[in-house]
Formats: C-alpha cells, sequence, structure tokens
C-alpha cells in the first residue's frame, strides 16, 4: 500500500501534468495537437476569411441605408463586436439603460431600412455558391 501511496503523491506534486510521466510528454504532445489545429486551420481558413468579410461588406451597407446618427452606428458596430451594454455606456459616459436605449431605436431603424430596401446578403450568396460547387465534386 505504500508505494500505491508514494506514486499518488508524486503524481498530484506535477500541478496537473498527472497521466504524463514525462513533462515533455506532455509538451510534445501539445506541440503536435498545435500544429494539427494550424493545419486545419489552413484548410478552413481562405473560406471563413471571405464569408467573414463578405459579412462585413454587408453590414456595412445595411448600416449605411439606416441612416443611422454617430452616436447609434457606434453602439451598433461595438454590441456586433461584442461589447456589452454596460461596456459601451461606460465608454460613453452613459448609463447601461441609455445604451440600450440607443440600441433600441438604432434597431428600429435598420429594420425601418431592411423593409424598405430588401438586401439579400453577399455573405449568403457566397455561401450558396460554395456548397452548389462542392456539391459538384
Amino acid at each position: 500500500m505504500q508505494a500505491h501511496e508514494t506514486e499518488f503523491w508524486i503524481a498530484s506534486e506535477r500541478n496537473g501534468e498527472y497521466p504524463f510521466t514525462r513533462e515533455d510528454s506532455f509538451e510534445r504532445k501539445l506541440r503536435r495537437h498545435r500544429k494539427l489545429q494550424a493545419q486545419l486551420h489552413d484548410l478552413v481558413d481562405p473560406q471563413r476569411r471571405a464569408i467573414a468579410y463578405l459579412e462585413r461588406v454587408e453590414i456595412e451597407s445595411v448600416l449605411d441605408r439606416a441612416n443611422l446618427t454617430p452616436r447609434q452606428r457606434y453602439v451598433c458596430e461595438q454590441y456586433l463586436n461584442g461589447w456589452t451594454l454596460q461596456e459601451i455606456g461606460r465608454q460613453l459616459g452613459v448609463t447601461k439603460q441609455a445604451a440600450a436605449k440607443t440600441l433600441k431605436f438604432a434597431l428600429i431603424k435598420l429594420k425601418q431600412a431592411w423593409r424598405n430596401n430588401p438586401f439579400y446578403g453577399l455573405a449568403e450568396v457566397y455561401r450558396s455558391e460554395t456548397r452548389r460547387v462542392g456539391s459538384r465534386r
């Protein structure tokens, strides 16, 4: 029983590296994993970059058509970039509720612009074309 307790003690001293027996084996596995991830990313990355670009173009055109005030446009852009309303409000020097109200009015304008001038997005066209071309192979 003493041998098992010693092995457990040694394993617990490694700060989470157990069950790897050698420290360098974990680093080797991590390097291999990162290399494989990079290879997969290189295969998929051009298509994702193209879609992201087309989506950005589409979003910009919708924001331009909505005739937003500079403040409304800023709030929309930051919200789409993943900022919270609290962070946006802090940047503008207003409360979270004021930022939410600005976003609400901007969304009303965006919906109205969309209804008046429907726009089949470039990103969706690209996705459908790549699916169509990919299905022929």
